[in-house]
């Protein structure tokens, strides 16, 4: 009677050699899919400061442009009782007169140094740049003249100054850029929105510019 395969040993031995080849090093290929699951190199972090550039640029538009932003208030005016006596009703009436001459030529200030901090801004490393400074230092050119106008020198120029406030007040609430704002800029443009952001004169404890004194330099709150 012949001998029967040993079919078992076969199948043994085929394992044991399956179990060989793992065991030698050889690893199998990785599979497209493996390939493009692997996650690729991390890209570098965005900056999380401003250009270096920019912010004394925008720190520079932002004092100069303050003007359009933010209008100085005028002094209200102060009503008094018939129980307030004659002198202490004169000292009032002066105080208020030095108010609103301080007032005048505030804005006067104010509208030149602007004007001058413009001539010397350039026209920006952003696009849009140019056209902007024009727009503003255009409409602080055609202001200036008519807030000199009431700027207050000497004696005489108290008379009617009121008056003068009220026409000076007007005037600076319809101040408006004859070219594009920098907030649509600042909007369009992500680098510039973060210089922005850094600038100090662009956030609340920004300052009006002052005649020869250059950018402003408020301390950050």
């Amino acid at each position: 009677m012949g001998q029967k395969p040993r079919i078992g040993l076969s199948l043994t031995l085929v394992a044991a050699l399956g179990t060989a080849g793992c065991a030698s090093g050889e690893t199998p290929e990785p599979s497209a899919a493996a390939t493009q699951a692997r996650p690729s190199a991390a890209s570098p972090a965005p900056p999380t400061t401003a250009a270096p550039h920019l912010v004394p640029w925008i720190d520079r538009v932002c004092a100069a442009t303050r003007l359009f932003r933010d209008k100085p208030k005028a002094p209200s005016k102060r009503a008094l009782d018939d129980s307030v006596p004659d002198r202490v009703a004169g000292d009032f009436a002066a105080l208020a007169l030095l108010e609103m001459a301080s007032h005048l030529n505030f804005v006067a200030d104010t509208t030149r140094a602007s004007a001058e901090l413009l001539e010397d801004a350039g026209p920006g490393p952003v696009e849009g740049g140019a056209e902007m400074i024009a727009g503003y230092r255009g409409a602080l050119r055609k202001l200036l003249p008519k807030v000199e106008r009431h700027r207050i020198k000497k004696k005489k120029d108290y008379d009617g100054i009121g008056k003068k406030v009220r026409q000076v007040s007007k005037l600076v609430a319809a101040l408006k850029t004859g070219g594009p704002d920098l907030d649509s800029l600042v909007d369009r443009d992500p680098a510039l929105a973060k210089a922005y952001a850094e600038a100090v004169n662009c956030g609340d404890d920004g300052m009006f510019p002052r005649p020869g004194e250059g950018v402003p330099t408020p301390k950050p709150g």
